[in-house]
């Protein structure tokens, strides 16, 4: 996003090396994005996970990354510990989706494949519904 795509060349039987099976197509370089280094994003998310106090081991591997040593070799994530990152970070969106409003939308280089303003007002019912105190 922050560099935009070259369209991807379809390669041609007998055309040896280059292209792809597969072609995709190119978009623009998305303006709020340009320059950024999107890899932060996922430093971000970490910090999420570890600021809501989960698993060394379920952060990492989440990650990507390999723990060295006996915790690493010995150690694995569990469903529970899965859960429990969704748990929080659906709390964390939850939070976000109802301080941003139902005609939030985030800028996007091609058209989804949803409707994205249907969906989010959704997500914003949802998340006003689950924030909703029961017993009132």
């Amino acid at each position: 996003m922050a560099d935009g795509r070259r369209t991807s060349t379809p390669r041609s039987k007998g055309g040896g090396r280059g292209g792809t099976w597969r072609p995709l197509p190119g978009w623009p370089t998305v303006k709020a994005y340009a320059g950024k280094r999107l890899y932060l994003l996922r430093h971000g998310h970490k910090e999420w996970i570890d600021e809501d106090g989960h698993s060394r081991v379920a952060v990492e591997s989440r990650m990507g990354h390999e723990i060295a040593g006996v915790e690493g070799t010995y150690s694995n994530v569990t469903p529970t510990m899965e859960r429990a990152i969704m748990g929080s970070l659906q709390a964390r969106w939850q939070g976000f989706v109802v301080t941003s409003g139902a005609d939030w939308l985030p800028s996007s280089p091609k058209p989804l494949p949803v409707d994205l303003l249907t969906w989010m007002k959704g997500q914003v019912s949802a998340a006003q519904v689950s924030n909703t105190p029961s017993g009132s």
